[in-house]
């Protein structure tokens, strides 16, 4: 599935005015701008064609390269998914700002929707405002500041599923979010790091209303509702720990060393509904194919470079849900866990700015696997 990633991504790049021998390939200095294709391929979104743009600029020397762009993919599925954005670095990489907005139509075809059994047909409609800005404290690698954004993130359930949609409540919310970021960067590089460890601890507080989300009936064949009624508003916190570190080896078959990097990614929920609950971010997945309150996860990504520019990638994980399950009962990581392995190649578009382009195979459990040709590492 292809996303364009409004929160936490970290970007760098370059300009006309770096003198820097990366910023040089050939004798020739790169271009500010930036296009390249967008692509994925799986079982549930069908094919999924786009493209991103992007233009590139360096407020001075010691920041890392900012970048604003635009992304728009389409899928065989009718489903459409874009936005812009914008994440900017400058004052000797004091300040960082990211913001965005996002707006898409995902149309779902689950054979087993949320473990019920029944086949359903969903379309999702989202749009989507985002925010974050962090400071520097003094000229440690310590990073803090907020973020504020906005969802509207519904799902409407075609005629022949209307008594699904009754009895679940899983119609989205509306709300606004704002919460605290605390950062570590080490790295040598925001985009294509070699060495260093990235961190971050923040949270979303959503404050809203959305009562529809309340449902009664159940499902045949479970117990209790999908979704409680003490879950019926879009008031609810979720909480993001990650760590991410980066390790080079020096591998004799890699032109200029390897980089093994590792990252421990964490999502706890408090009092949300189904549709704020944490999904599956592996790759193979589809997010919202599977979730639960909380989820955690662990990966590695290996990158081989084999020349100038091009180079070999090789990564997996495995991923779990725990806390409350859909229908409200207890689930732990040794019973949902998910693993998942691919492998791809790698294209250095932009020398100056670390950025790459992706084109990747993935499977995951079952029968969930896909094709990606995608902009930037995944972390």
């Amino acid at each position: 599935m292809v996303s364009i990633a409004l929160c936490g991504s970290e970007f760098a790049y370059g300009t006309e005015e770096s003198s820097s021998a990366a910023a040089q390939v050939g004798g020739k200095k790169e271009s500010p701008w930036l296009l390249t294709p967008l692509l994925s391929v799986d079982p549930k979104l069908g094919r999924n064609v786009g493209a991103l743009a992007a233009y590139t600029l360096r407020f001075d020397d010691d920041s890392p390269v900012s970048m604003l762009g635009t992304a728009i993919t389409y899928s065989s599925t009718d489903s459409y998914v874009g936005g812009v954005f914008a994440d900017l670095y400058w004052q000797q990489d004091r300040n960082r700002l990211s913001l965005g907005a996002g707006f898409g139509k995902i149309r779902n075809d689950y054979d087993d929707f949320l473990g019920s059994g029944v086949n359903v047909k969903t379309v999702d409609n989202f749009d989507a405002l985002f925010l974050r800005y962090v400071r520097r404290i003094g000229d440690s690698p310590w990073f803090i500041g907020g973020l504020v954004l906005n969802s509207n993130y519904q799902i409407d359930f075609p005629p022949q599923n209307s008594a699904i949609a009754d009895q679940i409540g899983y119609l989205g919310f509306d709300a606004t979010g704002a919460g605290l970021v605390f950062n570590f960067d080490s790295r040598d590089d925001v985009r294509n790091p070699t060495r260093g460890t990235f961190a971050s601890v923040y949270n979303v507080a959503y404050r809203g209303s959305d009562d529809e989300n309340i449902a009664e009936p159940i499902f045949p064949g479970l117990q209790e509702p999908i979704l409680s009624p003490d879950k019926g508003d879009a008031d609810f916190d979720v909480y993001h720990v990650e760590a991410r570190t980066y390790l080079h080896l020096n591998l004799g078959f890699a032109v200029g060393g390897s980089t093994l990097a590792l990252e421990v990614k964490n999502r706890l929920t408090d009092d949300a509904p189904l549709s704020g609950y944490s999904s599956i971010s592996l790759p193979g997945y589809t997010k919202g194919n599977y979730l639960g309150q909380n989820y955690s996860h662990l990966q590695f990504d290996l990158r081989l470079p084999l020349g100038q520019r091009w180079g070999a990638v090789v990564f997996g994980g495995v991923g779990c849900l725990y806390g409350d399950g859909i229908g409200g009962d207890g689930i732990s990581c040794g019973e949902n866990s998910y693993p998942a392995l691919g492998a791809g190649v790698s294209y250095l578009i932009k020398a100056d700015s670390g950025i790459v382009v992706r084109a990747e195979v993935a499977k995951g459990s079952g029968d969930n696997s896909a094709l990606y040709l995608r902009f930037g590492h995944p972390f």
